[in-house]
């Protein structure tokens, strides 16, 4: 069998093989210090320093059988703990080929991996302990009671245990697996991880102590992808944005999400959770390698290294589906201190989008909103005739499409409508109630407090009567609540698009509110650039650069060192 092609070159004096252009520990290709051939039995996870996997890995079909390193080896040793030094420093000084480590969501299962290459173990916590994986051996890793083993004289501990077909392997602590060549796929809801999404990269595995947000997190270890920046950025672009978009909308989006991956990485948003960021909206949807399209690896190659800057710090350069026409100030969203280059841009023109431009004034009123909000009014946000069409088509074939749209729905919700009975509104309050008060059980006003100049709801009272008739009210602020008022959480078919919108009550032939029509524009928090806006302005003949500045104004394009 063949890993690396031709057989790899042996510097007999610091015990390193040739592998790539890169010098590895010999031990972890079965070599010993005087360069000969002692069987494929130790491993290493991927040194923080590669911009991608040892080209030339060959798997040409033969077999070997897994085997766990017992001979102790300071070089090799050495060397881990060294690259165990430089993951944990790697977030202080940004480069274009610097690598992330991607907390991956799991589903309640053991982790399971698979590759058609070798992969190569090696734990974060116990020097010495090191498994190689032949290629196209599926190996799970699970977590149990702690487990003590006794390996060349070396005791190690720990509660997960690897496991290939009847070969178990105890007493792991923190297992961090490289794999020579790849993709890796991964299971984690016992389903064969063949079948499973891919990834490039390493991995660290480790117990799940903390979560963000647990139902993201559902097994009882913990999964992190090691993976270079601008190969996260190919499955994170095409995923955040149809491969079919114009190449500059798409070269926007790659410089977006490198700017704000690196901006969620200087703050330490998952600094708890012991990585640096999640691969769903929290942070950026990341699948990794099963969306990749030429033109979307094209957008992130030719803008390589580039990242949005407003001053002397990376700007958080978020994005969202659709404005509606009209982005929104980032502190009206998420109630922090204001950004500079996160402020509400109208993303329209006077005169290419005159009739829009007639509605939307300096100070808007409530009939102006519902003029905006139920009103299919040209902006470059606008969705084309084409979509429409299609959209129609999709909801008639699809009841998952047809669920989440509804048939007055435009695509990307540029303009929606959720109706909403009194009982249904006066449900959902129950659940906010204040504790020690009674529950709303019908709704009977909805009263806009305090809007932002971007349409975006900041303050929304809800006035209602519990079920002795009393009157009760409850008041919801920030967006993310605003809009997952009616479900309690975002992303269901159940919660509303955005915050823009207006509450039309419908009436009985008494008078009495029956429930209302919430008519609403855009779709997601509205904040930086919005993605269709982005793809209409290349379409119309702007480059990146000129779509980047129309929408994070203040901010300097460049290349990091």
């Amino acid at each position: 069998m063949r890993l690396f092609g031709s057989l790899p070159r042996v510097s007999r004096a610091a015990s390193f093989v040739a592998v790539g252009g890169f010098l590895l520990p010999a031990v972890w290709f079965g070599f010993s210090s005087r360069g000969t051939a002692n069987g494929a039995r130790d491993a290493v996870v991927q040194p923080v320093q590669f911009a991608q996997a040892p080209v030339g890995a060959v798997d040409d079909g033969a077999e070997l059988s897994a085997e766990e390193n017992t001979e102790p080896d300071a070089s090799a040793d050495a060397q881990i703990l060294a690259q165990q030094t430089a993951y944990a420093s790697a977030g202080k000084a940004p480069a274009a080929s610097r690598t992330i480590r991607v907390g991956l969501t799991t589903k309640g299962g053991d982790i399971v991996l698979w590759s058609p290459s070798q992969m190569f173990v090696s734990d974060g916590e116990q020097l010495g302990r090191r498994l190689t994986v032949p290629a196209r051996q599926t190996v799970t890793f699970s977590l149990g009671d702690n487990q003590t083993r006794n390996a060349g004289g070396t005791v190690f501990s720990g509660p997960v245990q690897i496991n290939m077909g009847s070969s178990a392997y105890g007493a792991w602590q923190k297992p961090m697996v490289w794999v020579a060549g790849g993709p890796t796929h991964v299971s984690t809801n016992g389903e064969n991880p063949r079948f499973q999404r891919a990834y490039r990269g390493s991995f660290e595995i480790a117990p799940q102590i903390y979560s963000f947000e647990p139902a993201m997190h559902k097994s009882k270890l913990r999964l992190v992808n090691i993976v270079p920046l601008e190969e996260y950025l190919r499955g994170v672009v095409p995923w955040e944005m149809s491969p079919s978009a114009p190449l500059e909308a798409l070269k926007a989006q790659a410089i977006c999400a490198r700017s704000e991956a690196l901006s969620k990485l200087a703050g330490g948003r998952h600094a708890k959770d012991d990585f640096q960021i999640c691969d769903y909206d929290h942070c950026q949807g990341y699948p990794g390698i099963e969306n990749e399209k030429p033109a979307t690896d094209r957008a992130v190659r030719e803008t390589s290294g580039l990242v949005l800057y407003h001053g002397n710090t990376i700007a958080d350069a978020v994005y969202g589906t659709n404005s509606g026409g009209i982005s929104a100030a980032a502190d009206h969203v998420w109630r922090g201190p204001p950004e500079a280059y996160l402020q509400s841009v109208r993303d329209f023109s006077p005169t290419v989008h005159s009739a829009t431009a007639r509605v939307v004034k300096p100070r808007m009123t409530e009939a102006d909103w519902t003029i905006y909000c139920t009103r299919n009014l040209p902006s470059w946000a606008q969705p084309s005739q084409s979509q429409i069409n299609d959209l129609a088509a999709r909801r008639r074939k699809s009841p998952r499409t047809a669920a989440l749209f509804q048939e007055n729905d435009l695509p990307e919700f540029y303009r929606w409508t959720r109706e909403v009975s009194a009982a249904e509104l006066g449900a959902a309050m129950a659940t906010k109630a204040a504790p020690g008060t009674a529950p709303m059980q019908t709704a009977t006003e909805v009263r806009v407090v305090e809007r932002a100049t971007s349409g975006h709801i900041v303050k929304l009272a809800i006035f209602g009567r519990t079920s002795d008739g009393s009157p009760t009210s409850v008041t919801i602020e920030k967006d993310s609540y605003i809009r997952a008022m009616l479900s309690g959480r975002l992303g269901s078919t159940t919660a509303l698009p955005s915050s823009t919108f207006v509450a039309i009550a419908r009436r009985d032939a008494s008078g009495t509110v029956t429930g209302w029509s919430f008519r609403g524009a855009g779709w997601g928090h509205g904040v930086g650039m919005c993605q269709r806006g982005a793809q209409n302005h290349a379409l119309a003949g702007w480059n990146a650069r000129q779509i980047i500045a129309h929408y994070y104004r203040g901010t300097t394009l460049r290349k990091l060192q």
